[in-house]
């Protein structure tokens, strides 16, 4: 059996991908193994100006935020459980005693957050060119848009 695939059933790349491997190198380096940017360089093997040069692109430094943020939210679950073994500890009292405030003040930001950004309530857009003169009842919001509004001033 022959694995046979057509060009045009490929999906085209839109645009190439910015970072390199060495710059993924970097980035790791920086991020997961917690090396200042000219260690990350010599490991990456770049040379020092350019990890600084990388450091001001846009497109790198977007990468980095990514990557730092997948960072810290791996670290959350550890982050609890050291709060749990200084709240058990009996040598430093006061960082037991900080412990179980953050641990409880996690639990309820838990409990009170909700689910989603989603509100209950309906948003009707109503073009102006077809507005009524009377209100559609007690409690209804009328909000105006019109795509000839954004232009024009």
């Amino acid at each position: 059996m022959t694995d046979e695939t057509n060009d045009h059933d490929l999906p085209e790349l839109t645009t190439p991908d910015p970072m390199t491997p060495k710059r993924r190198a970097l980035i790791d380096g920086m991020v997961w193994r917690g090396l200042k940017l000219t260690e990350a360089a010599i490991e990456a093997g770049m040379t020092e100006r350019n990890a600084r040069m990388c450091a001001q692109d846009p497109k790198f430094r977007a990468a980095l935020n990514v990557e730092m943020a997948a960072f810290k939210a791996s670290q959350r679950p550890r982050n609890v459980h050291r709060l749990a073994e200084l709240r058990d500890q009996n040598e430093a009292k006061g960082a037991a005693v900080q412990a179980i405030r953050v641990l409880e003040d996690l639990a309820q930001q838990a409990d009170a957050a909700p689910p989603s950004d989603v509100r209950p309530g309906i948003v009707v857009i109503i073009s102006r060119d077809y507005l009524q003169p009377e209100p559609f009842g007690s409690g209804a919001q009328i909000m105006f848009s019109d795509n000839r509004d954004e232009g024009e001033e």
